[in-house]
């Protein structure tokens, strides 16, 4: 973003003035995205980066550090120089990569500051596929087990899990086919598969154009946002699941930073700039402070790893 040094009025929801934050933050800022460019992570990052260049004055680069369904990127957060000039966003296999025995570390290993937001998965198909509801698709696949291809975002991740939530919750079987990042949704517009489990955020702009149809969200109720998605839920399939994302820093950043990091941050999430990105790209925004980010991420690391235990996903 381009560097800005007025002094500016108070941000939006908290005390701290953008010149507060330009003193505290000298020097400039790098995200890490444990993900590629174009993807859901990429673009909640660079707008928050928009937002806090603003704040700072500062430029902030987002670096794409991807690999490993996000090992790669973790690491790189984790084990960055603790100077607080150097933070990242997670997505939720910081939790589905542990119970896998893929990583050696959990969320345990570096510092969670703000949750951002959850990203819903959505069961899509091509706009000219044959099914039309989720009914047409649980009908065929039951009647041929195996057949349908549904893409996923890599083995293991979130996104294969909710579409082994989907097989679980009715009753079917279909051949999981991994991909790296978005390309899941591309594959399937290419007709190399049938189905896939992505995130809302990639799909809703694929509708928008009239590529694809999604035939149920999973989500506990009807999004305020998107009220024609409707539910896996109300179609008789319970299955509810999705991502989330939010910043890290390393354990080894002051104290004093980390605090100065969570507040401008909550100043970023509440900015108009972010909450309007956010209704625009299919991100739903879940904030949550560090004490209470800290207890979800545990909680919910015990669910997954039970969950993915269950799914025969996990050591």
């Amino acid at each position: 973003s381009t560097p800005n040094t007025s002094n500016g009025g108070a941000a939006s929801g908290g005390g701290t003035t953008s010149s507060g934050y330009s003193d505290v933050f000298k020097k400039p800022i790098e995200f890490i995205c444990p993900w590629a460019a174009g993807g859901g992570a990429d673009g909640n990052a660079r707008q928050i980066a928009a937002v806090v260049g603003e704040m700072t004055g500062q430029t902030v680069t987002v670096s794409n550090q991807t690999g490993g369904s996000g090992a790669v990127g973790f690491s790189a957060i984790m084990n960055a120089d603790p100077d607080g000039n150097t933070i990242g966003i997670i997505t939720a296999e910081l939790n589905t990569l542990p119970p896998q025995g893929l990583v050696t570390f959990t969320y345990e290993d570096m510092y969670p500051l703000i949750q951002l937001c959850t990203l819903p998965s959505v069961v899509a198909v091509k706009s000219d596929s044959s099914f039309n509801t989720l009914e047409d698709l649980v009908t065929y696949a039951k009647e041929n087990p195996g057949k349908l291809k549904v893409g996923t975002v890599g083995t293991g991740s979130i996104w294969h899990i909710c579409a082994a939530k989907l097989m679980s919750a009715a009753g079917i079987e279909m051949t999981t086919v991994p991909y790296d990042g978005a390309s899941a949704a591309t594959a399937m517009l290419a007709g190399e598969i049938d189905v896939t489990t992505t995130e809302l955020a990639v799909s809703h702009a694929y509708v928008q154009s009239g590529d694809m149809k999604i035939l149920g969200i999973m989500t506990e109720e009807r999004l305020e946002d998107y009220p024609d998605y409707p539910t896996c839920k109300e179609q008789g399939y319970d299955c509810v699941g999705g991502s989330f994302q939010g910043m890290f820093c390393p354990n080894g950043v002051s104290d004093d930073l980390k605090a100065s990091w969570e507040a401008m941050l909550t100043d970023a999430y509440n900015s108009e700039a972010y909450q309007t990105y956010c209704k625009n790209a299919g991100m739903v925004p879940a904030y949550l402070n560090h004490a209470d980010w800290e207890a979800f991420l545990a909680d919910d690391l015990d669910t997954v790893g039970n969950l993915m235990r269950d799914l025969g996903l996990a050591q």
